[in-house]
């Protein structure tokens, strides 16, 4: 078995919603009723679940698109965007708007795939580098650390902290450098063709996941193990 430093890849770099945690199941009725319960608003859970429809179908509609532009690039820009957006499917009044809001970013609510802290371990404990690179709009470490992997981690890049997001070639390059590593030996690990696999444009090896996912279902991951010239074992065993 080789060591770390005679493989080609040296460190692995994940995409975070939709590979490593699962971003389906982040509206819930039950807890849209206890979020807006905390902001002073009434709800039944069917009254939740058709509200979350509504919700969902409006912001991830084709024509929305060029309105999320940028919201990643900060944590004030992902609330002005997401809130404008949100208010709009309705129209909701501000208490709603925020309740919705504040699902899509509890962090508890983030669920990991079967195979993600398996696969993160393994490579840990093999000695390779791990990374978490995401467009994102706030602080996601907490889900790291509630799942017991955030020490594990060598880098964490969040687009909302670096002013940069997927495509951009550059925010590839920050976290290749926070991992102390030339693009060639980072592997990059996501499920969006187009934005994660702009990684091969900065030079790194990637790894696409497929679009179809279910937090109970492994996702794919032990293929990067594969790749790292891991064991994909040392994951069942984790």
């Amino acid at each position: 078995m080789s060591g770390p430093g005679e493989r080609g890849v040296q460190a692995v770099l994940f995409d975070f919603a939709g590979t490593l945690f699962d971003d389906t199941g982040v509206f819930t009725a039950a807890r849209l009723v206890a979020k807006a319960s905390n902001r002073g608003v009434r709800l039944d859970e069917q009254a939740a679940a058709t509200l979350i429809r509504r919700t969902v179908a409006y912001v991830d509609a084709p024509e929305r698109s060029a309105a999320k532009e940028g919201c990643d690039l900060s944590p004030d820009a992902h609330r002005r965007i997401w809130t404008g957006l949100i208010a709009d499917a309705g129209p909701f009044e501000p208490p709603l708007v925020e309740a919705l809001y504040d699902c899509l970013t509890d962090n508890d609510a983030w669920l990991p795939y079967p195979d993600a802290l398996p696969v993160l371990e393994a490579l840990g404990a093999a000695g390779v580098r791990t990374g978490v690179l995401s467009n994102i709009g706030w602080d996601i470490r907490p889900v790291f650390q509630r799942t017991g992997v955030l020490d594990q981690l060598d880098a964490v890049v969040l687009s909302c902290e670096v002013g940069l997001a997927k495509p951009d070639p550059a925010v590839f390059g920050v976290a290749c450098e926070r991992l102390g590593l030339p693009a060639g030996r980072v592997l990059f690990v996501g499920d969006d063709p187009v934005k994660d696999g702009a990684a091969a444009r900065a030079g790194l090896p990637v790894y696409l996941l497929p679009s179809e996912r279910d937090v109970r279902v492994p996702r794919g991951l032990t293929g990067a193990l594969r790749l790292a010239g891991v064991e994909s074992g040392r994951a069942a065993a984790a």
